[in-house]
């Protein structure tokens, strides 16, 4: 059970790794929404055994986890107002400049 939560953990690192800074503050934002999502996605794919929906419970308890220390970590956005955490990346959130746009053809 404990392999399987880690490897959930890993999982939502990964996928946070591969989104962009706005909407890894989303998911950050939004955790009560990510955590239902990853736990009835688990337990439809873990359905049948006693033993394989603990493994979803521990899943979805370690991506818990992982945005608690996200949140703490990077800060977390409430409409449009970020509060920062140990890392502030305000800058990362801007949207770029106009000047900076490639021109169109």
């Amino acid at each position: 059970m404990l392999e399987t939560g880690f490897v959930v953990a890993l999982g939502l690192l990964v996928m946070l790794a591969k989104l962009s800074w706005r909407n890894k503050m989303l998911v950050i934002s939004n955790p009560l929404a990510a955590d239902v999502i990853v736990f009835v996605c688990l337990t439809a794919i873990h359905w049948g055994t006693f033993s394989g929906v603990m493994a979803a419970t521990v899943g979805a308890l370690f991506c818990s986890i992982v945005l608690s220390i996200a949140r703490w970590l990077v800060g977390h956005m409430v409409g449009t107002v970020y509060y920062p955490g140990l890392f502030n990346i305000a800058h990362r959130l801007r949207a770029p400049s106009s000047e900076h746009k490639a021109p169109r053809p």
